[in-house]
């Protein structure tokens, strides 16, 4: 029988700086969660294949020691193994996965949580583009799907991954052309998007430093079902306006920012094909139809035992018509509140 637990290691992670401090790394691992195997990936998805090859092996704890990709990779393969839990070390350059529940970026602290143990099954959103995978926070496509795909695909001679990331992330978000879609969330007439900018379907709050669905987590737990936000007639420079309000949560209400909660969303394009990613991974990038989905109680995550979640607005702003949001509105923020 295999000895519990098996990290899997990016050695990519945080734009390449885990692999420079990896032996450091591995050193203060044992130091929290005693003797451990361990694998370190060799390319894209490879996280994969190891996870699968670790399950094989009758490993039931795997650790994923990177960032959103990583643990997301491995995700894809724990949710056909109710039986197998997933840890997540915080290593990656954003880990919004992590931050959602309240798993500290911080390597020392992140593995005080893995070595207590405690972990509880949390839902997942099925994706179906090109192909079908899962994500565990977060969504999106449209600008950000387009420029999270340039970082995969273009500039591959740049070895500094933030400038890269950066300067391409501008790029898209600028050029990127609007495309008109149908937007059909669970039963509910399709509702017809002429100019889609940008569209998130999420369990969390948060994406790449931006505070896009405030609150969301906890709407999300109390509901079972997805927040949505829909992003439409923006070009150029507005997106970026758009995306300073983000930030801080100050987006609500903008004209051109739609938001609204279900089950099931399925967006279909009427111009070009939408590219979509889950937490960096790119999954559509040819289909003009993509299909959102939440599965309750997918995974089994050790998580902090005792954490907070705080509700800066009132769920009031997921429940608007779609026609609202043609014009400015005004959300007030909740006095400082968590559940």
């Amino acid at each position: 029988m295999a000895k519990d637990p098996f990290v899997i290691i990016n050695p990519n992670a945080n734009t390449g700086k885990l692999g420079k401090k990896l032996e450091k790394a591995l050193k203060m691992t044992k130091e929290h969660i005693g003797n451990f195997d361990h694998a370190v990936t060799e390319g894209p998805r490879h996280e994969m294949e190891l996870a699968q090859k670790a399950i094989n092996e009758g490993y039931k704890t795997l650790i994923a020691f990177g960032g959103d990709g990583t643990a997301t990779n491995m995700g894809d393969v724990i949710v056909n193994h109710p039986d197998v839990t997933l840890g997540l070390i915080s290593a990656g350059s954003m880990c919004d996965w992590h931050k959602t529940h309240s798993i500290p970026y911080s390597l020392e602290e992140s593995l005080a949580i893995i070595a207590e143990g405690y972990s509880e099954k949390f839902a997942a959103i099925k994706c179906k583009g090109d192909i079908e995978t899962y994500s565990f926070d977060m969504t999106d496509g449209g600008f950000s799907g387009e420029a999270a795909a340039a970082a995969h695909h273009e500039m591959k001679w740049m070895k500094i991954g933030a400038i890269k990331y950066n300067y391409l992330a501008l790029k898209y978000v600028i050029k990127t052309k609007n495309t008109p879609c149908s937007v059909t969330i669970d039963d509910q007439e399709p509702i017809k998007v002429d100019e889609l900018s940008n569209f998130f379907v999420a369990l969390g709050d948060d994406i790449t430093g931006f505070h896009v669905l405030p609150g969301n987590h906890v709407f999300c737990d109390k509901n079972k079902d997805l927040g949505i936000g829909i992003v439409h007639g923006k070009k150029g420079f507005s997106r970026i306006a758009m995306l300073v309000k983000a930030i801080s949560g100050n987006h609500l209400g903008i004209e051109g920012v739609w938001f609204s909660r279900g089950r099931k969303i399925t967006i279909e394009s009427h111009g070009g094909p939408l590219c979509c990613e889950a937490e960096g991974e790119i999954y559509n990038e040819e289909s003009l139809k993509v299909e959102l989905e939440r599965i309750d109680d997918a995974i089994n995550l050790i998580v902090p035992k005792e954490r907070e979640y705080k509700i800066e607005y009132d769920e009031s702003y997921f429940h608007e018509k779609f026609e609202d949001s043609f014009i400015k509105r005004k959300y007030e923020r909740l006095p400082d509140f968590k559940k």
